[in-house]
């Protein structure tokens, strides 16, 4: 499976999208903004999985679904502009030819998810960043209690590359970045 993100050059704030290609086409977030001409030179999309419905993150979804028609999938489909089937904790699904558990990860915010496969490859959403990050507690929604608890739930996993929202791919040592993050949240510090 290869994964590459199409937000790499954008101008526009914006989350990453991470394009898995294997078989088929698979999008993990739409993002906002200009990232759209990356989405749009795309020949297919199959599958488009929000991680949460954060603006930045979700966008670009109605011209995604226009253009591309793909199966959409949300933990909580009523907070998107378009049809979605909705994710549940536990639920496995098929994305670039490896099965990806669904992990409800809320803290940054209600519906966020996490995906796993069991080759070790984690996509975070905004829960987690590289270098000990976290996401933001201090937007609607937002609980650090609920996000320390979401970190413990990955920090049992065996990560060996991780897919933020946010910030570069971690592909090497993600476990102990993982452990980094629960420590600074932890701290219960002010972030902004």
């Amino acid at each position: 499976m290869e994964i590459e993100n199409l937000s790499e050059d954008a101008e526009d704030f914006t989350g990453n999208i991470w394009k898995l290609s294997n078989g088929q086409t698979v999008l993990i977030d739409v993002g906002t903004g200009d990232v759209w001409k990356a989405i749009e030179k795309l020949e297919e999309i199959d599958k488009v999985v929000i991680t949460h419905s954060h603006y930045d993150h979700v966008d670009n979804l109605p011209e995604t679904v226009e253009k591309f028609g793909p199966e959409v999938y949300a933990f909580e489909p009523e907070n998107l502009d378009t049809s979605a089937e909705k994710l549940s904790e536990g639920d496995e699904i098929e994305l670039g030819g490896e099965s990806f558990e669904v992990f409800h990860t809320p803290g940054h915010k209600d519906d966020s998810i996490c995906l796993y496969s069991e080759s070790g490859v984690l996509f975070a959403g905004d829960l987690l960043f590289p270098d000990g990050g976290f996401g933001r507690t201090d937007l609607e929604e937002g609980n650090r209690e609920l996000l320390i608890k979401s970190i413990r739930k990955i920090t049992e996993l065996d990560v060996k590359r991780m897919y933020c929202g946010h910030d570069k791919a971690v592909t090497e040592e993600a476990n102990s970045q993982i452990r980094k993050s629960l420590r600074e949240a932890e701290k219960r510090e002010s972030k902004y």
